[in-house]
């Protein structure tokens, strides 16, 4: 399913083509001490996941899913208030849930969902958002 999302963000969000990268990227830039360089960035996190209502048929489980996805985005502020970086998040936000929003991965039950959306402190310049989505799946065990 994260691929699908890198995917579909990349081809609907242009200031985003080629700089839609995988959980593990972000994993080796957290541990790298590192920040993401050349403008926009963006990370694409499975983020959670909750059960719902769940029920058991002879030889079935079968549960609802909640299933959580992230998008980690930054961009580099152009001055020392940050008023560029901040004008040009709030059209990249309204881009990346238009493109998110209502639409489903081929193999989901459901659609995505807007979570939340925030401001995650970051360092040197960098101004930098978590958008979460969420989308409803069914897990089914044959027990």
């Amino acid at each position: 399913m994260l691929n699908s999302v890198e995917t579909r963000l990349e081809a609907r969000v242009t200031d985003l083509a080629g700089r839609v990268r995988p959980a593990a990227d972000f994993a080796r830039l957290m541990a790298s001490g590192a920040q993401p360089s050349g403008g926009v960035n963006a990370y694409v996190l499975p983020s959670s996941m909750r059960g719902g209502r769940a029920s058991a048929m002879t030889g079935t489980f079968s549960q609802e899913v909640t299933k959580g996805v992230s998008v980690v985005l930054f961009l580099a502020s152009v001055d020392g208030q940050g008023a560029a970086a901040l004008a040009r998040i709030d059209s990249l936000l309204t881009e990346i849930i238009d493109a998110l929003c209502g639409w489903a991965p081929a193999d989901e039950v459901g659609v995505f969902m807007l979570g939340q959306s925030r401001f995650a402190p970051s360092s040197s310049g960098l101004m930098s958002w978590v958008i979460e989505f969420q989308i409803m799946d069914h897990l089914r065990i044959d027990t």
